[in-house]
């Protein structure tokens, strides 16, 4: 898992938890990628969970991958000579820098072999001394240089960017029946190296698609344009090859399908397989009596939910229903857009209007509030969604991923980006003419759709049976 399971919360982490813990017959090893070293777990694992490795892609002093005792690692750095760096490294690590900036005609062939190299030659040659080596920087340069606007200042930043990812290749394959994985992106290559070494199943679950929600936020970064090219050039070639290599690929949907297509998938490799809840968790009571009407949102707070759209739209909420209140519960993934959060609400003295927490109790929430609203940019299949209608909460959101196939009819619409747009849509189920009819219409519909859709046994039940396709339940499983 690239930032998810068990280190974070989200829609993938509660998929990941859903998987281990319902399939209690299956052994899992989790590979979990995040950001530091200090990255402390915040789900309690069963036991059928064999063992937790964590990557931590920055935080550590050296790159790469633990190699033993420091007898084993010194003995490491001097079998590190030159003449193997050249003869064992360089010729794949010049297919895989070549691969980055081949924009979208890189080979996934190619790289994937080059990578499958590179986890060879690190099986018994240092991962630090090789990445910051004279020659693997000298590499790095003459295939960069058909990147002419490349400065000395950006190629120093993509190689270290480089050098940070291409750890991953220094990690010893584990010995599974199948590799999951939860995205396309970095997570997914132990998949494509454990298949090349080992003949492992591949299997890829996406949520959302990993390099259409990387388009979205590329332009927010904050780097230049040369290193913005350089990230994006990785992360297609890395899809790319990822989708190549994978046996089976499941999505949520048709809007996630097209995408997969469009990005290099085998239609013939494409499952849908939706998200499910637990209907003994949500379900419908009756809600507490309260004079302010609620609206509540449960999203970790980064730009792809659209945050600051919600906020602009309540508002103007604000002006028509004085009294309503705005709950938004979800960790800050972006304190730098949290900031910008916050500036709107002063900018609109939403004060007193807008609340922001956690919860480990969104049952209960979704039972309190009178509308549900998620205001994303970008899903794949929320899982708040399905809660919502499960609870018997009026949805309003914005129509992107497959979401509006989610609902099919039995929630409000609207565009992403759009505040305006967002709050009529809130208005009508809060404020509107026969607005509380409209509460209960819609509550009933969508509760009825997602009983019949979306229980958590329909989402469990084909990964049961690709498993067992590999060999028996008590088979074990990687997931990445």
């Amino acid at each position: 898992m690239d930032g998810t399971y068990p280190h974070y919360h989200g829609g993938v982490s509660t998929w990941c938890d859903q998987l281990v813990r319902r399939l209690s017959n299956v052994d899992f090893h989790l590979l979990s990628i995040v950001n530091s070293p200090f990255q402390a777990k915040v789900y309690n694992l069963p036991q059928n969970v064999r063992s937790l490795e964590a990557i931590s892609l920055w935080g550590n002093e050296d790159p790469g991958y633990p190699s033993g005792s420091f007898s084993d690692s010194y003995e490491r750095k001097l079998l590190t000579t030159d003449d193997k760096i050249a003869e064992g490294f360089l010729p794949a690590f010049s297919v895989v820098v070549r691969s980055v900036f081949a924009d979208s005609a890189s080979d996934p062939i190619a790289l994937g072999q080059a990578l499958a190299t590179l986890q060879l030659f690190f099986a018994s040659y240092d991962y630090p001394a090789t990445m910051t080596s004279s020659l693997a920087w000298g590499c790095f340069k003459r295939c960069s240089a058909q990147s002419p606007v490349l400065s000395l200042e950006d190629a120093t930043t993509c190689m270290r960017w480089l050098v940070r990812y291409l750890a991953i290749t220094a990690r010893p394959n584990i010995a599974t029946n199948v590799v999951h994985a939860s995205m396309a992106g970095l997570a997914a290559v132990p998949g494509v190296l454990s298949k090349l070494q080992n003949g492992t199943h591949f299997l890829i679950s996406e949520h959302g698609i990993h390099l259409r929600e990387f388009y979205v936020s590329l332009s927010r970064m904050n780097a230049s344009e040369p290193c913005r090219r350089f990230l994006l050039g990785w992360n297609q070639a890395i899809v790319r090859m990822n989708y190549h290599y994978a046996d089976h690929v499941t999505c949520l949907g048709e809007f996630n399908r097209k995408w997969q297509v469009a990005f290099g998938v085998d239609p013939a490799k494409i499952e849908f397989v939706p998200n499910g809840v637990d209907p003994l968790r949500f379900f419908p009571a009756p809600k507490p009596p309260s004079p302010r009407p609620t609206v509540l949102t449960l999203a970790r707070i980064f730009p792809l939910k659209g945050i600051d759209t919600l906020l602009r739209a309540a508002a103007l909420v604000r002006d028509q229903v004085p009294l309503v209140r705005f709950r938004i519960l979800g960790e800050v993934a972006d304190p730098v857009y949290f900031a910008e959060c916050q500036r709107i609400i002063a900018e609109n003295h939403l004060e007193t209007v807008v609340e922001f927490g956690v919860t480990n109790e969104a049952e209960i929430e979704m039972r309190k509030a009178d509308v549900f609203c998620l205001p994303s940019v970008s899903e794949g299949l929320p899982y708040t969604i399905l809660e919502a209608m499960f609870s018997g909460c009026p949805v309003v959101a914005t129509d992107v991923g497959n979401v509006g196939d989610a609902l099919n009819g039995t929630g409000l619409l609207v565009r992403p980006n759009d505040p305006e747009e967002l709050a009529r849509a809130l208005l009508t189920v809060l404020d509107g003419p026969g607005a509380s009819s409209l509460r209960n219409k819609l509550s009933e519909a969508a509760l009825e759709r997602a009983q019949r859709h979306y229980t958590l046994e329909k989402a469990i039940r084909p990964f049961l049976a690709q498993y067992e396709e590999r060999q028996s339940c008590y088979e074990t499983v990687q997931i990445a």
